[in-house]
Parts: C-alpha cells; sequence; structure tokens
C-alpha cells in the first residue's frame, strides 16, 4: 500500500500563525484553548497540496487579519516536507501579494495575489506542480482518507456511489438468478430502471383503476336513456298502410300534372323560336357594324401610315438636334482645357526663368576658431573647410541642373497634351459641321412628311343604326305575331290533395318516429354489453398490474439484502442503510450511516461519528490502496480509537493559552 507521511510543515503569515514550524511523528498531538489556530494546520497543509482548505474554499481567508483589516506587503507561505513511500519531497506554496504604480499616481497599490510554487526549492508552473502532486494522489481521494467528516459529509448520493464502487454492483441479472418470476420482471423491464418500472406501474394501475370507477356510473346513465321496451310489429303494419294511401294521392296528382305538361310544352317552343330569332337580329347588327368599321380602317390606312412617317422624322430629327448639342459641349471643354494648358506652360515657362537665373551665393569671412575666437590657422582645418565650400558650390550647381531638367521635362509632356487638344478640337469640328448637313436634312424630310399628312383629308367613321336593317325590321315583325300567338296555362287546384297528402305523412312520420325507438333500444343494449366487458377487462388488468408490483417488491427486497450484505461487510463500527420506506412501505433509495444498534451517525455523539469516520478511511485507503495523514478535530471527545494504519494527528481543545505538539 502506498503510504504518505508528513514530516514537517511550516506556517509563515498563513491566517493567525505569523511563523509555526511542526515537526510530525507516526502518531501526533496538537493541544490548545479554542481559537488557538489547531484546524488552520490541517488547512495549511490541504492548501498547500490542492490550493483549497479543508471545506473545499479555494485561498479563503489565507492573508492575516488584525484589528479587521488585511496586513498588506507580505507574503503568505506553506512549506512542508513529506514522505511518499520513503521518498522525501519538500512542497511549498506562495500567496504573494502584488503591489504597483498606476501612471499617473504616486502610491503604490495592491493589484490582487499571485501564487508561487516550489517542490524541492525549484520554482514551477501551476500545471506542473498539480501534475506533480496528481502522482502523487488524487485530491478527491487523499480529502476523504484525510479528514474524518469528509465522506459523511456528502451528499447521500454521492456517499452511495461512492460505496456501490468499492464494494461492486450487484446487477439485477445475478439477483434474477434465484427466482423463475424475477426473470419474467426483467424481461417486463426491457430497459428501464426498477424505479422508473415501478413508477410506471403504479401509473398504470392508478389510470386503471380511474377507467374501472368511471365505467359503472356510464351504465348506469345508459339504463336511464334507454326508452321502454314494447311491441313494434303493429307500427310497422300502421306505416305500411300509410304509405300506400300516399302512393294513390300521387298518383292522381301526377294526372293533373300531365295536362297542364302539354300546355306548357307549347309555350316552351315558342319562347324558343322567339330567342333564336332575337340571335339573329343580334348577328345581323353585328356584321353590319363590323363592316362599317372595317370600310373605316381602310379609307383611312394611308392616313395613318402618312402619321407615322411625321412621327418618325420629328424623333428623327430630335435625336440629331441632341447629338450635334453633344458635340458642340465636347468642342467648348475641349476648347476651354487648350486655354488652361496654353496657361499652364507660360506659368511652367516663368518658373524655368526664375530658376535658371539662380546664382550660387559664397558666405563672406573666414574660419574663425571657436575656443579662441580668431582666425583659424590650422592646415587641416582651413583645407576641410575650403573643401566643404567646394561641395556646397556642387551641390548647388547639380540642384540646380536637376531642377530645370524636371521642368523641361514637364514642359514636353505638357506641349504634347496641348498639341493632343488642338487636334481634337479640329477633329470634333469638322464632325460637327458634317453632322450640321445631316441634321438640315431631317428637317427637310419633316417638313415633306407634314405637307403629305396635310393633303390628305381624314374619313368620318360610318353609324349602324338597327332599326333601320330591313332585314331586322322583318325579323321583329315575325317575333311580334309569335309573341300575340302565345296563351296563358291556367294553374290547377291541388290543395285538397296536398292536403290530405299532408296529414298522412305527419301521422306516418310519428309513427316512425316511435318505431325508431326499436334502434336505440338496442344500441344502449350493445353499449351495455360493451361497457361491462370493458369493466371486466380492466379488473384483469388490474389484477397483472398488482402480481407485477408483488414481484417488483419481492426483487427489491432481494436485491437490497444483497446490497447490504456485501456494502456493510466492509465496515467494523459503520453500517449504511442504502433503502428506506415511505410510509405507505414502498422503497426508495437511500444512504443513511449508522452505528450497529442503527442509530444514524448524524444524531451520535462525537465520539461515534469519528470513529466512524476513522472506519471509513480504513475501508477507502484499502480500495484505494494508499494511506495518508488523518487530522482528527475534536479528539478530546474520544478515549478510544479504532485502529487505523495511517499518521494521525489529533487536534485536542484544552484550557492552554499556547499550541502544545507532542
Amino acid at each position: 500500500m502506498k503510504r504518505v507521511t508528513l514530516k514537517t510543515i511550516a506556517l509563515n503569515n498563513f491566517r493567525r500563525h505569523k511563523d509555526l514550524k511542526i515537526s510530525f511523528n507516526d502518531v501526533n498531538v496538537i493541544s490548545g484553548d479554542n481559537e488557538m489556530g489547531k484546524s488552520t494546520i490541517f488547512d495549511a497543509f490541504i492548501w498547500l497540496l490542492f490550493g483549497k482548505d479543508q471545506f473545499d474554499r479555494k485561498d479563503h481567508e489565507i492573508i492575516p487579519i488584525i484589528d479587521n483589516k488585511r496586513v498588506d506587503r507580505i507574503d503568505s507561505e506553506v512549506e512542508a516536507i513529506i514522505d511518499f513511500d520513503g521518498r522525501e519531497m519538500k512542497l511549498k506554496r506562495v500567496l504573494h501579494q502584488k503591489w504597483v504604480r498606476r501612471r499617473g499616481q504616486s502610491e503604490e497599490v495592491f493589484d490582487g495575489c499571485e501564487t508561487l510554487y516550489y517542490i524541492n526549492d525549484v520554482p514551477l508552473k501551476a500545471g506542473e506542480y498539480k501534475a506533480r502532486i496528481d502522482l502523487m494522489i488524487e485530491e478527491t481521494v487523499f480529502k476523504l482518507i484525510t479528514n474524518t467528516s469528509a465522506f459523511l459529509s456528502l451528499h447521500w448520493q454521492k456517499q452511495r456511489e461512492f460505496l456501490f464502487q468499492i464494494a461492486g454492483t450487484v446487477s439485477d441479472e445475478q439477483i434474477a438468478a434465484s427466482n423463475p418470476n424475477f426473470n419474467a420482471l426483467l424481461d417486463s423491464i426491457s430497459g428501464k430502471s426498477l424505479s422508473d418500472y415501478k413508477k410506471e406501474l403504479t401509473a398504470r394501475k392508478k389510470k386503471l383503476t380511474d377507467d374501472l370507477k368511471g365505467i359503472q356510473p356510464r351504465i348506469d346513465q345508459t339504463y336511464s336513456l334507454m326508452p321502454k321496451d314494447r311491441d313494434f310489429s303493429e307500427l310497422e303494419t300502421q306505416i305500411k298502410a300509410i304509405d300506400e294511401e300516399i302512393a294513390k294521392i300521387d298518383l292522381q296528382l301526377s294526372d293533373r300534372s300531365k295536362a297542364v305538361e302539354g300546355q306548357y310544352n307549347s309555350i316552351q317552343e315558342k319562347k324558343n323560336e322567339i330567342h333564336g330569332l332575337k340571335s339573329k337580329i343580334s348577328e345581323i347588327v353585328n356584321n353590319a357594324k363590323k363592316k362599317a368599321q372595317d370600310d373605316f380602317f381602310a379609307d383611312n390606312q394611308k392616313r395613318e401610315e402618312a402619321k407615322s412617317s411625321v412621327l418618325s422624322a420629328q424623333n428623327k430629327l430630335s435625336s440629331a438636334k441632341v447629338h450635334m448639342g453633344e458635340l458642340h459641349a465636347v468642342i467648348e471643354s475641349l476648347t476651354v482645357k487648350f486655354k488652361n494648358k496654353i496657361a499652364e506652360l507660360d506659368e511652367l515657362r516663368s518658373k524655368w526663368i526664375a530658376e535658371n537665373e539662380k546664382e550660387y551665393q559664397e558666405k563672406e569671412g573666414c574660419l574663425v576658431c571657436p575656443l579662441f575666437n580668431h582666425e583659424c590657422s590650422d592646415a587641416t582645418a582651413l583645407e576641410m573647410h575650403n573643401g566643404n565650400k567646394q561641395d556646397s558650390r556642387k551641390k548647388f550647381m547639380e540642384s540646380k541642373e536637376r531642377k530645370l531638367a524636371e521642368i523641361n521635362a514637364m514642359g514636353k509632356s505638357m506641349t504634347d497634351e496641348k498639341f493632343e487638344l488642338e487636334n481634337k478640337i479640329t477633329t470634333s469640328k469638322s464632325a460637327a459641321a458634317d453632322y450640321q448637313k445631316y441634321v438640315e436634312k431631317c428637317d427637310l424630310e419633316l417638313s415633306d412628311a407634314k405637307t403629305l399628312l396635310d393633303s390628305m383629308p381624314e374619313v368620318t367613321k360610318r353609324e349602324v343604326i338597327e332599326s333601320e336593317i330591313l332585314d331586322v325590321q322583318e325579323i321583329q315583325e315575325h317575333i311580334k305575331w309569335i309573341e300575340e300567338s302565345i296563351g296563358e296555362v291556367k294553374p290547377v287546384d291541388n290543395s285538397d290533395f296536398n292536403s290530405e297528402k299532408a296529414k298522412l305523412i305527419v301521422r306516418r312520420d310519428s309513427l316512425k318516429s316511435e318505431l325508431s325507438e326499436r334502434d336505440l333500444i338496442a344500441k344502449y343494449k350493445s353499449e351495455i354489453a360493451s361497457l361491462e366487458k370493458q369493466a371486466s377487462e380492466i379488473a384483469q388488468q388490474i389484477a397483472d398490474v398488482e402480481r407485477s408490483e408483488f414481484h417488483l417488491a419481492d426483487f427489491n427486497r432481494a436485491k437490497i439484502e444483497e446490497c447490504d450484505s456485501r456494502i456493510n461487510g466492509l465496515f467494523k463500527v459503520v453500517k449504511f442503510q442504502l433503502f428506506d420506506q415511505t410510509i405507505d412501505g414502498n422503497e426508495f433509495e437511500a444512504c443513511i450511516p449508522t452505528n450497529k444498534l442503527g442509530i444514524p451517525i448524524s444524531v451520535t455523539n462525537t465520539a461515534d461519528r469519528i470513529n466512524a469516520g476513522l472506519d471509513i478511511i480504513n475501508t477507502l485507503s484499502e480500495f484505494y490502496n494508499v494511506s495518508a495523514p488523518i487530522f482528527c478535530d475534536n479528539a478530546e471527545s474520544v478515549n478510544n480509537y479504532i485502529d487505523t494504519n495511517a499518521q494521525m494527528v489529533f487536534l485536542r481543545v484544552t484550557k492552554e493559552k499556547v499550541l502544545t505538539v507532542n
């Protein structure tokens, strides 16, 4: 088994400890009055390794506080020597305050803290330090095996997770192997958890029970709605006799209708003939109007062509004038540019003359010594002075020649541009003169087209009047003759037959309404039989669900017993209740640590809680194959501890006003 042992630990400016160093043996007792900083030693050890205290708080209140004020400009340090399987390692973590002077400020201000890491006095980055610690022991496991209250303070679900990890989970198939009913139960679950399946059964049973409760009221309601049963054959006989009477009346009404129908057909034929004659009149009038329209178009065709010619000539002349205006605008623009270019050339010429007239002006006087303020007599200095004068003259002349060359080059380029503009102006004027002839030609064509249009008179469309058409007059006379020959159809009085027939129909409908109750009774009887069958089926389904609930309860009970046996066999003084029951007796998952008497550890005395924690640490250490220093707080409450193979550090409260280490 791997063994982690704490050899020494030193605290500097860590909470209330300004300078504290402790050496450790296998069994150690640290005692003193309350608020002497005993628990702080354990917090410092955990912070050194993982940057947190025993309650998993990161960098929590590490810097000392005096008179409710943080102590500034100090470093909080923890250093320890740890033995890991016979190999010693020096670890050190420093919380360093950063003080900086901001731009524009005279005093330094606090700028937070940074953490520094060392192993065997070698500085490391945070990631490197953490990786080295993780190689020694994993953080979660370390905290669980060094603090007697760590495991018991976990959430019950997390405790349960660790316990099943240590003991190994019991598969449902292993439990099912002991009972054939359990195998059938697992087949029904089909991948769901036992808890979900139980909820599913409960929900299904509730729904089936509710459905069953609702069936009997529906049966009672159907009975109350069902009409009284009686002999319906007499009603059928009466209905048949009434149908025969109605048939006789319909026959007599049919004979009267046939006589009137002959008169109606004769009148309808004459109306159809009139409709045909009116359609013929419409056709004659439409043909006459079409002919008048065709004649009008034919007479005006040449005038319309002349109108089109005038419009075309107008468009052509307008387009030519627009283009002519564009040519004049181009000529005007080129002329302006040409004049500007001549002005630029004149200005450039003046610039060349001014530059060419410049002469080198040599400064008068001799070289004066800067030390003695008289004419310099040093030959070397005089030689350098004369040389500099020659260089100045040469540079002036070179600069003048370069500027004149640049002006000449610019003048040549601008002269070329002037000649190009002059050529464009000449070309554009020539094109404008040619295009003026085209405009005059278009104007002449428009004048000729207008003269031709004015010479053609406009023809008026001939109006067609329906009453003046001879064929239409003859047809209208014939229509008038037919209309005068149409007589009126005298209506037939069928009120006697209709009144008798209506009375018979009312009587027959009343009898049919009574007869329909026979079908309603049969329908209600069928519904009642269906509801009774449905109730029987639901009752059977409820029985099946309850049978599954019984098997599920037996299965859970067997699983609870197996889990309790496996897990609780790993501990000496503590037991875990892994399942609990609701008031109505349903089991649910739990994790309740108890002592051997079944009393929950949470309500026992401090001694029981500490020994329970040591028992759990022994089991965890054996499972993870590692031991580490165990810090046992409130150790004054315990007289007898259970045995452990780890290094022990007991923190005891006494009335001593200084810390004592034994």
